[in-house]
């Protein structure tokens, strides 16, 4: 058996960049800074930033466009992929990507939109998935509800 999943905290490198396809479908890229601070063995704090490559389809794309910007603090869950392609010159490249399944905006003021607009309908914490968007901490299978004592 084996298993492919990442999860990640960190803040965004870049504004999402949004690419319409022929096929109807929508990708958004952007890079994501983790940071990981430990101490030395002289007792100094060191930080590290790790990056990644992250990609979002179609609705989850939409949202990243509307709602995230650089800086913006976010919790993602998914997959690596590797993509490769020939350069110019023939010589083949490659590149590790995470293929976002499930985000939740983290901090901030998810309040404004990247054109200054103010949307008061979201909460500071709102997840999104590949199969199910949710918004406002309400998902839309609203009417299942379960017996569940937490």
């Amino acid at each position: 058996m084996s298993y492919n999943k990442i999860i990640l905290i960190g803040n965004l490198g870049r504004d999402p960049e949004l690419r319409h396809l022929d096929n109807q479908k929508v990708v958004a890229s952007f890079s994501l800074a983790t940071n990981e601070t430990t101490t030395d063995k002289n007792g100094e704090r060191r930080t590290e930033t790790e990056w990644f490559n992250i990609e979002m389809w179609d609705n989850q794309a939409k949202i990243a466009e509307k709602y995230l910007k650089k800086g913006s603090q976010v919790y993602i869950e998914g997959k690596l992929k590797t993509e490769t392609w020939k350069d110019k010159e023939g010589i083949e490249k490659s590149r590790l990507k995470v293929r976002v399944q499930n985000f939740t905006l983290l901090g901030g003021n998810p309040n404004k939109t990247n054109d200054g607009t103010n949307n008061s309908n979201v909460q500071n914490t709102n997840t999104v998935n590949e199969t199910n968007t949710q918004t406002n901490g309400q998902s839309n299978n609203e009417s299942l509800s379960d017996d569940l004592p937490f």
